[in-house]
């Protein structure tokens, strides 16, 4: 049976925008989590900073001259450790180090290989949770880059990762939904919101989709560590839409304290099949 954690969803604090800023935020979150979760769970949450060491780990690799970004696991001492010894770190990092130390790639292949290693690591996670968030993340990045490219008449293989069959299947389609409207149950948004001029208003409306998606997926998770991931998936998205564009940001936080003063009930499906 898996660990539940009663007291630390039904107690999520009741945040408060103040400034444009949230006054308790992802950073927070995630020291809270580090306490209070099981060393094993909180592994869980220190996967989302690995996007900033894959950045930091790429350039250092290829000798540009670039600040160390702050916010992943690592720091800088850390990551130049990893470039010198790979061995004992996330293994797809170990796979990348090793093959851009054996072999010479172009700079801009090399960097969409360790994005392939990336995904590839995540979706085969074996917290259900975690694959399946990070293959829908795959999944929209590629599908935006498909369809940019080909609005612009560039060959898609050289902008979507290739780290799923949804991948390959971009490559091979002409059809408008890429023939993915049986596997894909977003397609149809996705090309309604492509059609969007605006590109705040276009990533907006993407991360609702992923919004819907978080809600979906642990509408019965109850009290469990992937309701804790959502939240602070919640509140990352919150953040950056806050310094990107504080409207949206209000609105995103305005919705997350909505669903926090609806509280954790549990709804009839739950309470028929109670014994």
């Amino acid at each position: 049976m898996s660990r539940k954690y009663y007291s630390l969803v039904s107690g999520l604090p009741n945040i408060t925008l103040e400034d444009s800023k949230l006054s308790y935020g992802p950073a927070e979150f995630f020291r809270d989590m580090e306490e209070y979760v099981i060393p094993e769970h909180f592994e869980l949450f220190r996967i989302f900073n690995l996007s900033v060491d894959n950045r930091n780990i790429f350039k250092g690799l290829v000798k540009h001259d670039h600040e160390f970004q702050k916010g992943g696991l690592f720091s800088s001492d850390e990551v130049e450790d990893i470039l010198n010894d790979p061995g004992d770190t996330f293994p797809y990092i170990t796979e990348f180090v090793e093959e851009y130390r054996s072999e010479v790639f172009d700079q801009e292949v090399d960097k969409k290989r360790l994005m392939t290693l990336y995904y590839q690591y995540l979706i085969s996670h074996e917290n259900r949770f975690i694959r399946e968030w990070f293959e829908l993340e795959l999944n929209l990045n590629n599908i935006i880059a498909a369809m940019n490219a080909r609005k612009h008449g560039i060959d898609i293989a050289h902008e979507v990762v290739m780290a799923n069959d949804l991948s390959e299947l971009l490559l091979k389609n002409s059809s408008r939904d890429f023939g993915i409207g049986g596997s894909f149950e977003y397609i149809e948004q996705i090309l309604t919101v492509f059609d969007e001029t605006d590109l705040l208003k276009r990533e907006k409306s993407i991360d609702l989709i992923k919004w819907e998606w978080l809600d979906e997926n642990t509408f019965f998770d109850y009290f469990t560590i992937e309701k804790l991931i959502a939240f602070y998936i919640k509140l990352r998205m919150i953040e950056r839409w806050t310094s990107l564009d504080p409207e949206t940001g209000k609105e995103m936080f305005e919705k997350l304290t909505r669903e926090l003063e609806k509280g954790f009930e549990l709804p009839d499906e739950f309470n028929k099949n109670k014994i």
